[in-house]
């Protein structure tokens, strides 16, 4: 003990050689993140300053967070409502139908022998009309003329969904020709053949570019641009094929039933 009356000698602690951590929260339900040494505040100051660039980030990121999901949600939207509201056609039987007077194949198989000419060289004189099959088709499609033998500026095409130049078109036939030889056209005769290059049901009107994407394939391996379109070119496939008995393979089916699976339920 000291002597009396003096007053005892107090040792302040030292400071500690390690510098202190800080943990900052940028909001409570936040995870804690530690700085590291080197991040390590001097004072206190500084702490509530690198508080306050923490919260901007956190800031930052949940409205990057906010904006993509919102992105992301339109975007989701811009795909579904075309399936939700489809193009149709009146007196076109639905998909499941048609399926049921289709015989299935594994796959495709080419079989020789195919020639344009073997389905007619030129376009049919359609009944009851001085047009061609050609010149009907177009002009069915065409919103501001009455009859074939009047030609317009423009057309709808169902596969862009949209109106495009007359000058830009060709007639495609849905079932391309030489798929049907190999799905079962080459035991046909010359008259169904030519009856079915010219069937209005087989035919559409679309844009060179489409056309010639398209080529011969069928919907395992091309679908229309448009979804709004998807059902109603599955349910014209499958409507040519039941009507000539043409067969289709796994994969055509499997395509055709998914893209009428919204917007017209495949029941």
């Amino acid at each position: 003990m000291g002597k009396p009356g003096n007053t005892p000698h107090r040792t302040r602690p030292s400071t500690p050689s390690q510098p202190y951590h800080v943990t900052v929260f940028t909001t409570p339900t936040s995870r804690a993140r530690k700085f590291t040494t080197s991040d390590t505040p001097s004072t206190f100051e500084d702490a509530a300053e690198l508080a306050r660039k923490a919260a901007l980030v956190a800031r930052i990121r949940n409205t990057f967070l906010i904006i993509l999901t919102i992105a992301t949600a339109l975007f989701a939207l811009s795909m579904l409502s075309p399936r939700l509201h489809p193009y149709s056609q009146e007196g076109l039987p639905n998909l499941k139908t048609s399926l049921q007077n289709i015989d299935t194949i594994p796959a495709r198989h080419k079989i020789l022998g195919y020639k344009r000419e073997v389905f007619g060289a030129d376009w049919a004189i359609a009944p009851g009309s001085s047009c061609d099959t050609r010149q009907v088709v177009i002009s069915s499609q065409s919103p501001s003329v009455s009859d074939c033998t009047t030609e317009s500026t423009e057309l709808f095409d169902p596969y862009s969904q949209s109106l495009i130049p007359n000058a830009n078109i060709e007639v495609d036939h849905i079932f391309p020709l030489s798929a049907a030889w190999d799905h079962g056209a080459y035991a046909w005769d010359d008259d169904t053949r030519k009856h079915f290059a010219n069937d209005p049901l087989n035919l559409v009107a679309t844009s060179r570019t489409l056309n010639q994407s398209k080529s011969d394939s069928l919907p395992g391996e091309w679908i229309p641009p448009n979804p709004a379109a998807h059902c109603w070119y599955a349910e014209r496939v499958a409507g040519v094929a039941a009507a000539y008995s043409l067969t289709l393979a796994e994969t055509d089916i499997t395509t055709m039933k998914r893209r009428c699976q919204l917007g017209i339920p495949f029941m």
